[in-house]
């Protein structure tokens, strides 16, 4: 089985200072199709409060973004 990388930063929300404010992970999909599951095991696996999977619809002229939030335990 090939596996995808994915790529990703971790942020510090509701601050201007690196280490402060509440710690996320943003993943960015870029065109991977990825289910429910899978993004619930990575957010458990990333153990922070929630971790977000950002992916882009080019299936319209104008591309429209998608976040979806998840805690360790569910979809927010």
């Amino acid at each position: 089985m090939a596996k995808n990388l994915v790529k990703y930063s971790v942020v510090d929300a509701f601050t201007d200072t690196a280490f402060k404010g509440n710690p996320a992970v943003v993943c960015w999909l870029d065109d991977i199709s990825k289910t429910d599951k899978w993004m619930q095991s990575v957010a458990t696996e990333f153990n922070l409060p929630t971790t977000g999977f950002l992916s882009v619809d080019r299936r319209t002229e104008k591309p429209r973004f998608n976040l979806r939030w998840f805690t360790r335990v569910s979809e927010v």
